[in-house]
């Protein structure tokens, strides 16, 4: 069952932000409990990211007031983003999050911090067409010359770290034309790495 593990971790933390006197405890096999605390914006874990196992045998998860003794840790967490951006990136295994929708678009709210993120050029491709228009994740896949998984991958991913603003079709409508995001036709549609790409490049170089 590939990637279900943390595809329970995601579904737990979703809730998490409407629990600030909890935190998440998460139990993986072979390793000691991360404790995440989504109202420091803070995560505890003895083993590093690149080191967790991307599809854990066995995990458990589970909430418990920040005031219990097991939820204390000593010293400073380390960044949450990072964190929600790895779980993001490894669950719903080839599809979207049950709470985001194929023809809802997409866009994001704020640049993420590359530095602290693992991160692929096709990850900075997207993210910099997401930072431009608003895109269903098909358009997304297609503007970037990257798999739909891909993409479906990333969009998870940032909607989990709270960075992501999206809209229904309906909605987008019914937004007055002069707002509305700007597409190429398809059929039209330059190449990715000479076209809207290289515009993008070069708006971020000045």
């Amino acid at each position: 069952m590939p990637r279900f593990g943390w595809t329970r971790v995601a579904m737990a933390l979703r809730p998490m932000w409407d629990a600030p006197s909890e935190v998440l405890r998460v139990e993986i096999a072979g390793h000691r409990p991360l404790i995440i605390d989504v109202a420091t914006d803070a995560y505890w874990s003895d083993t590093a990211l690149d080191a967790l196992p991307i599809e854990p045998d066995e995990l458990r998860v589970g909430r418990e007031s920040r005031d219990a003794e097991s939820a204390v840790s000593d010293g400073p967490g380390n960044e949450l983003q990072a964190f929600l951006w790895y779980v993001g990136l490894n669950s719903f295994p080839g599809e979207l999050a049950w709470w985001l929708q194929r023809d809802d678009r997409y866009r994001l709210q704020r640049w993420p911090n590359f530095t602290t993120l693992a991160h692929t050029p096709d990850h900075v491709r997207m993210t910099s067409l997401l930072g431009y228009a608003s895109l269903t994740v098909d358009e997304l896949a297609e503007q970037a010359n990257v798999a739909p998984t891909e993409a479906r991958r990333l969009i998870n991913a940032f909607s989990l770290m709270r960075i992501l603003r999206s809209e229904t079709p309906d909605v987008a409508m019914a937004r007055p034309a002069f707002d509305r995001p700007v597409h190429v036709a398809t059929a039209a549609a330059p190449a990715p790495r000479s076209g809207l790409f290289r515009r993008l490049l070069d708006r971020l170089a000045r």
